[in-house]
């Protein structure tokens, strides 16, 4: 063998442990355990379809961001809905105060993307909302906005008024609607995205709602004309109590 071969293989070995260590990393992906609290919560108001979950992950290989997370929520007819977050806190400690009560502090986390470490498995609370009501929803406030800004450019604008007319009537209507919930179980499934690749378990989990559950939700369409009422006019009748129903059923593991 020449010695120009030898030096060829020597550069190559060189070489070797930056590619052992590329290869590696590629293969040691993060596994996230989805761990979630007892119970979910199911609700419906003028923000839509409801549905929030405390969860925590434990993590582990290596640290890893998630860019993204959705929640699909599958009746047992077969019907599916795809929740967004739109909204995290997380629990940073808690305070007794004097009554010898526990008060846990929170605080509003970004929904950009969160960092998952080996170290802490923290809880967090998640607020999501279903992903379709929110872009059609935009549609119909458009079109209210448009006639709002009209009548206050023409001097004619008065709160009482403006909530009788076409444009909110058809967004009262759309929202009343969109009301999602059904007698019957549900499958959710937790789904996260990140830039890096990963293994996700424990993430799927059931839940029933009862025909007194759906009653009970069904009532916060009633709720909704008056609650624009608050936001516009900053009041509302007289006899109207606005009293938004949740439920909070038990999520089990699958």
């Amino acid at each position: 063998m020449k010695l120009i071969d030898w030096i060829a293989i020597l550069g190559a070995l060189a070489w070797t442990p930056h590619i052992i260590g590329i290869i590696k990393q590629w293969m040691t992906k993060s596994k996230i355990q989805v761990i979630t609290h007892r119970n979910s919560e199911i609700g419906f108001t003028t923000y839509g379809p409801i549905f929030n979950i405390r969860l925590a992950f434990a993590v582990e290989h290596k640290d890893i961001v998630i860019s993204d997370l959705k929640i699909k929520v599958k009746h047992e007819s077969g019907e599916e809905r795809i929740f967004e977050w739109q909204g995290i806190t997380q629990q940073i400690g808690k305070m007794t105060t004097p009554d010898a009560s526990v008060m846990p502090f929170e605080k509003e986390q970004s929904v950009l993307a969160i960092k998952l470490t080996k170290k802490d498995i923290e809880e967090r609370h998640i607020r999501c909302q279903e992903t379709s009501f929110i872009s059609t929803k935009q549609e119909y406030e458009i079109k209210a906005l448009k006639k709002l800004t009209y009548l206050k450019d023409e001097g004619k604008y008065d709160a009482d008024t403006f909530l009788r007319e076409p444009e909110m009537k058809e967004l009262y209507s759309f929202n009343k609607q969109a009301f999602p919930w059904k007698q019957g179980k549900y499958t959710v499934t937790i789904e996260i995205q990140s830039p890096e690749k990963f293994e996700i378990v424990d993430n799927v989990r059931e839940f029933s709602l009862t025909p007194l559950d759906i009653e009970g939700l069904s009532k916060n369409k009633d709720f909704i004309e008056p609650e624009y009422r608050r936001m516009l006019s900053g009041s509302i009748g007289k006899n109207e109590h606005i009293v938004w129903q949740w439920r909070y059923p038990a999520l089990i593991k699958t």
